[in-house]
């Protein structure tokens, strides 16, 4: 039925400690300051606004007057965000995106970036394409699971 569930850690790097950190200093140095406006984690600018509204947060809130309710609730997204997975795209709604890394960055039996240890590639972020139809899926299962075999090695 393409059901999943899905958690994501955006800020694996980071313990919720650091993170709360990050808040009161941004709390300290940056009180009037609107919270929307003032993305400081590493995560797209659109996720960060939803998070917010998420957390109850008004639209002109400054960083000095956040609840720890609030912070709390935005900590626990950057560390275990969930996302339920309901269903596939219709029909004709999928596409390929061109470009990416190079395939000379990758050393192939791990996906794991020439460049930056620890970094695994995997997927449409490669500079792979293929004729629509199944090609780019299995090469995105392929490296996808490259890199996870090799990830789970390494941990």
């Amino acid at each position: 039925d393409y059901q999943a569930k899905l958690s994501i850690n955006f800020v694996p790097n980071q313990t919720k400690e650091q993170l709360h950190r990050a808040f009161q200093f941004h709390r300290q140095n940056y009180g009037r300051k609107q919270i929307r406006g003032e993305n400081i984690f590493p995560i797209p600018k659109r996720y960060w606004s939803r998070m917010v509204d998420l957390a109850g947060i008004p639209k002109e809130e400054k960083w000095a007057n956040i609840t720890k309710g609030a912070e709390s609730f935005i900590i626990a997204e950057l560390t275990g965000g969930r996302f339920a997975i309901t269903g596939k795209g219709v029909f004709k709604e999928e596409f390929v995106t061109c470009g990416g890394i190079s395939l000379k960055e990758i050393d192939f039996k791990t996906m794991q970036s020439r460049h930056v240890r620890g970094l695994f590639l995997a997927g449409e972020i490669l500079d792979i394409d293929g004729i629509t139809g199944g090609f780019n899926f299995q090469s995105a299962w392929t490296t996808g699971r490259l890199a996870g075999m090799a990830m789970a090695q390494t941990a």
